[in-house]
């Protein structure tokens, strides 16, 4: 086995559930810093070996109108280096997206390889918690920092197009919507169908993260409570209950270390602390409004296909899985795309998922294989499966590990899987459009349990091209019709008014 083979040697998880006082309350990169001291007094590495620290985004970061309310690090990655009594010569802040963290994981174990880097922290965190509970009280902290040195800016950036901003394809919970209510159709389901699948599948969701300590919503919730719409799970939009949404409002950290074989021999870490990346692939998708089938993921189709390949397993030879479910159709996707019955078996989750586990942002995935690596560690030979998504199913990064030995580790083939998901067709979509149109999906959002909005994506009928429509303000009526009956497959009136349009049912 050569030197450089990039290997995981330890990992890390924090969560804070109870806060009684603002002493409690402690910044994302206070998290992120236990987290980090945490995994890198586990793996066995000294301090002075770990050269670069990596860290993904958080969510307040990613959207240029958000403010932080008491302030923030100027260079987070550097804080969080800071407090865990790290020195190191590259630091990294993320860009947007969920993909991050096993992209970063595929990116370093390719620098590792090449000696660019000899050990790398990957980290995340999130405080959304702790910054709402102490908004509501009234309570003042000052999470400002300016630490001293430079750090790697990987920026955001925009995720839709004018047009889809323009006709709500905005928010997740809507764009999500898309995809769920496509993909019910598609396999012939009514809605009181899906949503009793929906609730079956988070319901054992909900009963792992009831086993997992690191759990920031550790209770199991029934199929029956989350099908239906309560006060404490009350409809946020259609299709969604807020229990089958990710939560975001979370205090947890996570870390990773990673270094070479060389390395872990030299500094005597035992080789049953040694986890290896199989396979691995990075993919992204077209606009939404672009892609010709919205309920499918072809970005996960070409990771997940070129990460089992490399590790040259399928995917029944997969022990343990980790499917991103932000959304359940984010599952149910992956689930396709992967080649696992949905409706079978198997549990999906070493977490317990984002909306029971907790969505911290974008770093939820840093838990994922934090756990992954724990529960591989110690089922040696077993091979465990992490996807990561990003965006509205935009940004798709798969990972294959295993304590079994690779012999002979090899960067992935560049661009392969890229390369798949550009040769998908996409959709010629008009920018305004008057007349008749078929609804391809849709979304109805929901204020104080009423509906308030809606949107849909349309043919029209004479060329075949995509139209994207919503609802005009206060037009109740056809958001009522929207939810009376099937509405993907209906013949609607669409009439473009000052660049938008606007649908109606004819």
């Amino acid at each position: 086995m050569n030197d450089n083979t990039p290997i995981l040697v330890g990992s890390a998880q924090v969560t804070l559930r109870e806060i009684a006082s603002p002493g409690e309350c402690r910044s994302p990169v206070e998290l992120a810093a236990q987290a980090v001291a945490n995994a890198v007094g586990e793996s066995g590495l000294p301090k002075e070996a770990i050269d670069t620290l990596v860290m993904t985004r958080q969510f307040i970061d990613c959207v240029d109108a958000y403010e932080h309310p008491f302030g923030t690090s100027s260079k987070p990655p550097l804080s969080v280096a800071r407090h865990a009594g790290l020195a190191v010569r590259r630091a990294v802040y993320g860009p947007e997206g969920g993909q991050s963290p096993q992209r970063f994981v595929n990116e370093f174990a390719e620098s590792i390889y090449t000696g660019e880097s000899g050990a790398v922290v990957i980290c995340g965190a999130e405080a959304t918690a702790a910054m709402r509970q102490a908004l509501g009280n009234g309570w003042t902290l000052d999470w400002r920092e300016d630490p001293p040195g430079e750090m790697e800016d990987r920026g955001f950036g925009q995720i839709m197009n004018a047009l889809e901003l323009r006709h709500d394809i905005t928010f997740p919970p809507q764009v999500y919507a898309l995809f769920e209510n496509a993909w019910r159709h598609k396999h012939g389901l009514s809605v009181a169908e899906h949503r009793q699948l929906m609730a079956r599948l988070f319901a054992r969701f909900s009963e792992i993260a009831a086993g997992n300590p690191y759990a920031q919503f550790p209770v199991a919730r029934s199929v029956e409570f989350l099908a239906t719409p309560s006060p404490e799970n009350y409809a946020f939009n259609e299709p969604y209950n807020k229990w089958m949404v990710a939560q975001d409002r979370v205090n947890q950290a996570a870390a990773l270390v990673l270094t070479s074989v060389g390395n872990a021999r030299k500094l005597g870490i035992p080789k049953s602390r040694w986890l290896y990346l199989h396979g691995y692939a990075d993919a992204d998708d077209a606009f939404v409004s672009q892609r010709a089938d919205l309920a499918r993921s072809v970005a996960l189709e070409a990771a997940g296909q070129q990460a089992l390949k490399m590790a040259n397993r399928g995917v029944d030879d997969i022990a343990l899985l980790d499917i991103y479910s932000c959304f359940p159709i984010a599952v149910l996707a992956a689930c396709d795309a992967l080649g696992i019955p949905w409706d079978g078996d198997r549990d999906l989750t070493v977490t317990g998922g984002l909306p029971f586990f907790g969505g911290p942002g974008n770093s939820y995935s840093v838990n994922a294989i934090a756990e992954m690596y724990q529960q591989l560690i110690a089922r040696p030979g077993a091979f465990g499966l992490v996807s990561a998504n990003g965006g509205y199913l935009s940004k798709e990064s798969v990972g294959i590990y295993s304590t079994t030995p690779h012999q002979h580790w090899m960067p992935a083939n560049a661009g392969a899987a890229q390369e798949i998901a550009d040769a998908s067709p996409r959709e010629t979509v008009l920018s305004s459009y008057s007349g008749e149109a078929v609804i391809e999906s849709y979304c109805v959002v929901y204020k104080k349990s009423a509906p308030a909005l809606g949107l849909a994506v349309c043919r029209e009928p004479v060329a075949n091209k995509r139209v994207l429509a919503k609802v005009g303000r206060n037009d109740q009526a056809t958001l009522a019709a929207l939810l009376e009956k099937e509405p993907i497959g209906r013949i609607i009136t669409v009439s473009s008014e000052g660049g938008d349009n606007y649908l109606r049912f004819a």
